[in-house]
């Protein structure tokens, strides 16, 4: 039984919680097979395509978005929300499971003693009646409290003006998305040394929609698609396209996984955290199959932390390691598929 600590807490409790349980923002662990193998019958909604899909093999059905349509919450006992690490996120989330679930209905709020869950109760109490932790452990909280009837949060991204190299950009921003609001110093560096374009392109981990859109609207002839495992990204670019009046396909993607077909350009400011920790393995498994993903003589071109180690990957890739540019934060990787 493979279970992280908010799990191991919740699993302690699990005879309290009651039949019928919708669980938003599970965790990558087995504790839904646990629930599950106990009777328990589980709705579950994710906003991370990644664990949405790994659910999805393991037999769930999983509702996957920011504000999924859900039906027959009358006859759940019970809520859990996973304490995501964002505050602005947290709030959405909170507001949104109670906006959708009967009134009064038993809510818990689970969360690791790092991840924000000490603050999270003043928060909880804007939208639970009663709300008051409920049990420790694990190094985690357990928060209680009761659905109020409130109203759906608004999905409306904030809009700012950016200036990228490309030109101005209308950038749309919503909780928990990187680059929310402004134009990070890597994608800057990155947007600098684009080389020309035609064909087809990939923007992957396309966060806020930063460098497909500017891509768009340099290059409009261009075929551009943008992914991401985040359905509050996703949201973000398809708003950063119409806020410029652009067009491009936008869909969830687990690394390259509902990826079709070939690409003249891949072109990435690729995420090194996943649910609030450092991760290498997502970056390396996307250098690695990028080549596979590219037409022959087609370009990839990424850019990472300058103290992050992608150069032993790029070299079991492509054989070598060429760096375009460099500065003192960030490194911009460079290759071409000469196979």
């Amino acid at each position: 039984m493979n279970l992280l600590n908010p799990s191991r807490l919740l699993d302690k409790h699990r005879d309290e919680l009651g039949r019928n349980l919708l669980i938003v923002n599970p965790m990558a662990d087995s504790l839904a097979s646990v629930l599950n193998q106990d009777g328990k019958q589980l709705t579950l909604v994710s906003h991370d395509f990644l664990i949405s899909r790994q659910l999805t093999q393991s037999g769930f059905e999983v509702h996957f978005g920011c504000q999924p349509q859900l039906d027959k919450l009358a006859a759940i006992d019970a809520a859990v929300l996973y304490l995501p690490s964002t505050k602005p996120l947290a709030k959405q989330l909170m507001q949104w499971l109670a906006s959708v679930l009967p009134q009064h209905t038993p809510t818990y709020i689970v969360g690791d003693n790092k991840g924000g869950i000490k603050s999270a109760l003043k928060q909880m109490g804007e939208f639970y009646e009663n709300a008051s932790k409920y049990a420790s452990g694990a190094h985690c909280q357990l928060l209680f409290g009761l659905s109020q009837r409130i109203s759906t949060p608004a999905l409306a991204a904030s809009s700012t003006t950016i200036s990228t190299p490309q030109g101005s950009l209308n950038l749309a921003g919503l909780p928990g998305v990187f680059s929310e609001g402004s134009l990070d110093h890597g994608t800057r560096l990155l947007l600098e040394h684009l080389p020309p374009l035609s064909g087809r392109i990939l923007d992957f981990g396309c966060g806020a929609g930063i460098i497909g859109a500017s891509i768009k609207q340099a290059h409009p002839d261009t075929d551009v698609e943008m992914l991401d495992i985040n359905a509050f990204a996703l949201e973000c670019s398809q708003a950063t396209l119409q806020a410029n009046g652009l067009q491009a396909k936008v869909y969830a993607s687990d690394g390259f996984s509902e990826v079709e077909g070939k690409f003249d350009f891949i072109i990435s400011n690729p995420p090194f955290h996943h649910v609030g920790k450092q991760t290498l393995d997502t970056t390396e498994r996307f250098i690695a199959n990028a080549k596979l993903h590219l037409k022959p003589g087609g370009t990839l071109l990424f850019v990472a932390n300058h103290h992050l180690p992608y150069g032993e990957a790029m070299n079991k890739a492509f054989g070598r390691v060429n760096l375009l540019a460099q500065d003192n934060k960030f490194k911009l990787y460079f290759d071409q598929n000469r196979s």
